[in-house]
């Protein structure tokens, strides 16, 4: 059973865009952005097989997924979900085909009723999505995700068919809102990575100091041609994911799984060279845990 070619992909914009365009509006949907691996998943009988946002196999999906998809009622499905490893779920927030219909020209709002038509109450894990629909519950979902150190919100459509992306990931649609953090942090040395032509990065090694007083390591970022940085100078950058100090000794990941970071996902990044402050001022409680490393 073929997946759609490509995954439906969503433009990153700014909340205050995103707000005044669908907060007032329920033909928008705002709805939690998974910290995950995006998949689209096929059944057809008790073949399931899992697919990244291409179209092309992925890296499978675990043991106790598998089973309960097993076990669904629907003799075939495309679902299309985010697989969250640090919670060993599947949250399927589009589908495509469900059964012997072809969905995926309906309106959103029509998808999303057969997806809690035949996963509400389903397995534990494997969840339907959670749509905020009245600005109330838009707002209170927002403050939600921020409390938790979620990754971010999606806003969708209700309307809009399943609308396909494009080879090379520029044709997009909806939007997401990513809560990017901040912090000052040290920098350590130049990196010695070498990037695919085989030269080295033009990057820095960046950390900050734990509470024992060491000058610990938390990611790299790329120097911008502006700054010429030394060892102890001290930037401003900005990121998604932080472990804290107690798993993985704090760092900043590029993905929720700890993975390199996606073509479409920019690093931890210098904002700025901060002058006006130590290097000793640059401690490992700014870290902002996320949610999924909060959950271990």
């Amino acid at each position: 059973m073929p997946t759609a070619i490509y995954a439906e992909l969503l433009v990153e914009t700014p909340y205050h865009t995103v707000k005044q365009r669908t907060l007032d509006d329920q033909n928008w949907v705002w709805q939690e952005k998974h910290n995950g691996d995006r998949r689209l998943v096929t059944k057809n009988g008790s073949t399931i097989e899992d697919y990244n946002r291409k179209g092309d196999p992925a890296k499978g999906l675990p043991p106790n997924i598998i089973k309960a998809l097993r076990q669904h009622p629907l003799h075939k499905f495309i679902l299309d979900c985010e697989y969250v490893q640090a919670e060993s779920r599947l949250y399927v927030f589009d589908i495509l085909v469900a059964g012997d219909d072809v969905v995926a020209v309906n309106p959103y709002s029509s998808r999303l009723s057969y997806i809690h038509s035949h996963f509400d109450g389903f397995h534990a894990d494997v969840l339907a999505i959670q749509s905020a629909v009245t600005r109330e519950e838009k707002l209170a979902l927002y403050e939600h995700l921020r409390a938790i150190k979620a990754e971010g919100f999606a806003a969708k459509e209700l309307k809009a068919p399943y609308r396909q992306s494009n080879a090379n990931g520029t044709l997009r649609f909806n939007f997401k809102v990513k809560f990017w953090k901040d912090l000052d942090a040290v920098v350590i040395c130049d990196s010695t990575e070498r990037n695919k032509d085989g030269n080295i990065k033009d990057a820095v090694r960046l950390g900050v100091y734990t509470h024992d007083g060491r000058l610990q390591e938390i990611c790299g970022s790329t120097k911008k041609s502006r700054y010429d940085l030394k060892p102890f100078d001290v930037v401003k950058i900005k990121y998604l994911y932080g472990t804290g100090e107690k798993d993985a000794a704090g760092k900043l990941m590029y993905d929720a799984a700890g993975n390199p970071v996606p073509k479409d996902v920019v690093q931890p990044s210098i904002l700025e060279l901060r002058t006006d402050k130590t290097a000793k001022e640059c401690t490992i409680d700014q870290i902002q845990v996320n949610k999924n490393w909060r959950k271990r």
